[in-house]
């Protein structure tokens, strides 16, 4: 059986080839893009082709550009709006009540965000529909290690500092089949959960940011044809 490695290595090799016939080359890439939680709304629609970026933490896809998917994911993100950019994506909700000792400094004060996980994704290239329900469930995974807890001298319990393991291929689902996304036609990623009557409350000075990840290949002006000839063309508006 193939491994996960070996089957996106022979992905990056094909996009290569593909690409070189019309003189480009595809390079290891990734697409971000990030919209703020609101109480009570469980729609969220994604546009990988956004335009009004203000950050170097977002990357979005040129309308002219290939971007070939290997994984992917959605992150519930706790962001600093004093010093926004030093999180770090986690793949499960980090939850600080003030109530109960927590292993995070800062977090979501209650639970309601799992609900997001109970949710679904579609994605919809022009008016056809390619995925219209795919499980949220897949996109939360929980590490063994989570950090720890020591006792101080009034003996409460206190954060020891250990770091969450983390690393983004544990973190992010593996896309098969292959996804071909051109940036010449219109794509709608859209994550759908029950929302109504919930908040998502976060530590003081920090909101909580939804993040679509995907990692992959990028070809740049991979929609451009040359000598009337595109290796992409049947990608192009399709997967």
């Amino acid at each position: 059986m193939k491994s996960v490695a070996d089957i996106n290595r022979e992905r990056y090799v094909s996009v290569n080839q593909k690409a070189a016939t019309i003189g480009k080359f595809a390079e290891p890439s990734k697409i971000r893009i990030e919209m703020d939680l609101k109480n009570g709304v469980g729609n969220y629609q994604f546009n990988i082709k956004k335009t009004d970026i203000n950050n170097q933490r977002e990357v979005s896809l040129d309308r002219n550009d290939v971007f070939v998917v290997s994984r992917w994911g959605i992150f519930p993100v706790v962001q600093s709006t004093t010093n926004p950019g030093t999180e770090v994506l986690v793949s499960f909700p980090l939850i600080n009540d003030g109530v109960n000792p927590s292993v995070h400094p800062v977090g979501f004060t209650n639970k309601h965000i799992e609900a997001l996980y109970n949710g679904t994704l579609s994605w919809s290239v022009d008016n056809t529909v390619m995925l219209s329900s795919y499980p949220m469930e897949s996109f939360r995974k929980v590490p063994e290690q989570q950090g720890a807890f020591v006792l101080n001298a009034d003996e409460s319990a206190v954060n020891e500092g250990i770091q969450v393991q983390w690393n983004i291929e544990d973190s992010t689902d593996f896309v098969i089949p292959c996804i071909t996304i051109p940036g010449t036609r219109d794509h709608r990623i859209t994550v759908n959960f029950d929302a109504a009557g919930l908040t998502f409350p976060v530590t003081a000075d920090h909101k909580g940011v939804l993040v679509l990840y995907m990692e992959g290949y990028l070809v740049k002006s991979g929609c451009e044809y040359k000598d009337g000839k595109n290796p992409f063309q049947a990608a192009v508006g399709e997967w």
